[in-house]
């Protein structure tokens, strides 16, 4: 649950952080793929934070082992969150329990970096091992 409130408050943080119109930082487009012990990640997200906490963080979403977003240029820790279905129905709560499957060292407590440029094509690839 602490996951899904961090990555709502990241999300939060990045949408105030680009404001309304062209007023805000400059972005540039960042994509690429992502998957973990060699599969896809079909859901997720991932998180450029500027390591010098110069601008708001920038997030976007994973499908199917892939993200499309934009970023402020600059030197980014990255964080990669996902989490799946365990377990059986709820009958009281009417959910299916979910639970994060992706290890720290990839998010909270990410080594993780990119360089994000404006002359670059910022197509990055983060094949996570165990």
């Amino acid at each position: 649950m602490k996951r899904y409130i961090r990555v709502a408050m990241v999300c939060w943080l990045a949408a105030l952080g680009s404001g309304c119109g062209p007023s805000g930082p400059k972005t540039y487009p960042v994509s690429g793929t992502v998957t973990f012990k060699g599969e896809k990640i079909p859901k997720g997200h991932i998180v450029f934070s500027p390591i010098d906490g110069s601008t708001a963080p920038n997030a976007g979403e994973i499908v199917n082992g892939r993200f499309d977003l934009r970023a402020t240029a600059g030197k980014k820790r990255v964080e990669i969150l996902a989490d799946r279905e365990v377990g059986k129905m709820d009958p009281v709560m009417h959910t299916i329990p979910r639970q994060a499957y992706i290890p720290a060292k990839y998010n909270t407590q990410s080594t993780l970096e990119r360089e994000v440029t404006p002359e670059g094509d910022n197509e990055f690839v983060f094949d996570l091992k165990d």
